[in-house]
């Protein structure tokens, strides 16, 4: 399993810091909070994922907590008081490469660096697995995610219908 974020670089450890979300790396036993905070993203932003949540409700929640059992795979939830204001997971895709995974930050806790916590945690975990570079997918229409994305160094690298492939190499930061 991989180890958990610097616990420095994510804010400290528990509850909160100082105001600041704290991530934590969830495993099998988190399921009930890695569920709160997976209908918290859909709900809130629908818009930002290819899943709804009659989707959810129609066993994708089966398999996003499938993600947990994964020893390949990385669950990341962001908790402001004890509360999930963001997630992020990582996988290993069919061909090798990892790649970002649904990242959501809540209205109230974004302009505070979280999302490039979030991805910088998951940058880590694919580097420590040796990879050189890491790739997401992101909907056409999230300009604002695309926006973050392109700012930390991804570009686009390919397209499916309705998302824009993106990469990046690891090691390597966006200016």
């Amino acid at each position: 399993m991989p180890r958990p974020p610097d616990p420095a670089a994510a804010g400290g450890t528990g509850g909160t810091d100082a105001g600041a979300p704290v991530l934590r790396m969830l495993g099998p036993a988190d399921r009930r909070l890695w569920g709160e905070a997976r209908l918290a993203a859909l709900t809130v932003s629908p818009e930002a994922f290819r899943m709804d949540l009659a989707d959810w409700r129609a066993g994708g929640e089966e398999r996003w907590r499938a993600r947990l059992d994964d020893p390949t795979a990385l669950a990341l939830v962001a908790l402001l008081d004890d509360r999930p204001v963001g997630l992020a997971g990582g996988l290993v895709s069919p061909d090798g490469v990892p790649e970002l995974r649904s990242l959501w930050v809540a209205p109230a806790a974004r302009g505070r660096g979280l999302a490039t916590r979030l991805v910088t945690a998951v940058e880590e975990w694919a580097g420590e697995r040796g990879a050189p570079l890491i790739r997401l997918a992101v909907l056409t229409g999230n300009t604002p995610a695309r926006t973050l994305y392109e700012r930390l160094g991804y570009r686009r690298s390919g397209a499916r219908p309705g998302e824009h492939l993106m990469t990046r190499t690891l090691g390597e930061r966006g200016a």
